[in-house]
């Protein structure tokens, strides 16, 4: 049986939404907090995630949605893509979904639909 927990990648500025995620996640995931699309990048290129969650506004020249497009780009099936955001205006998540992120909530999310939706895609990668 492998004990080794499922890695996700977590993309966000905002300490307080660092710490919740930390908080209610790291008992079941292996996280890797970055702030900024250039370290998010950089980390994809090293690591195997399962997930990333995403913030839309991110510091920087680019945002989620750009690494969004990257991610899709660059590792078409894994990481999943799940976008999460202040911002709720319908066409956000147009813009989100088009990127090609597999799921999007708005802030705040409540902890049981995040691990839901977390474990939901890693198990279908885990299934084979």
């Amino acid at each position: 049986m492998n004990t080794e927990k499922p890695s996700v990648l977590i993309v966000e500025d905002d300490i307080s939404s660092q710490q919740y995620y930390t908080i209610i996640l790291e008992d079941r995931f292996d996280l890797t907090i970055v702030t900024t699309v250039v370290e998010a990048k950089k980390v994809l290129n090293e690591i195997e995630f399962y997930v990333a969650i995403v913030d839309i506004s991110l510091p920087g020249d680019e945002n989620g949605i750009d690494l969004i497009k990257y991610m899709r780009e660059k590792f078409p099936k894994k990481p999943v893509a799940i976008a999460l955001t202040a911002h709720a205006f319908p066409q956000n998540r147009i813009d989100v979904m088009e990127a090609g992120a597999t799921e999007f909530f708005t802030k705040p999310i409540m902890s049981g639909v995040l691990i839901e939706a977390l474990e939901k895609h890693i198990n279908s990668f885990t299934k084979d």
